[in-house]
């Protein structure tokens, strides 16, 4: 089993383009290759390996809950609140 982490906040976001929650999460998304893995699955049609859908899954979940939160954290791209990905 490989571990990745995907470190979060590193990013520079200047005034004119703040980060959304929505955004940090298609970020971490990118990061672990589902992507990659969505357009094999089209072309091929082999199937998204579980541990790839299930931390997409991880990262939608928690990007809806941050969303819901009054007020949202200033520290929502802090990997505190985001799953690591353990593929």
């Amino acid at each position: 089993m490989k571990f990745t982490v995907i470190e979060g906040g590193k990013a520079v976001v200047t005034a004119a383009e703040s980060m959304t929650i929505r955004d940090e999460a298609e970020r971490r998304i990118r990061a672990a290759g589902y992507e990659q893995w969505r357009v094999r699955s089209l072309a091929t049609g082999a199937p998204i390996p579980g541990p790839i859908q299930y931390l997409k899954m991880q990262i939608d979940f928690v990007a809806g809950k941050l969303e819901q939160l009054n007020p949202v954290p200033s520290d929502f791209a802090d990997d505190k609140y985001w799953p690591a990905a353990a593929f």
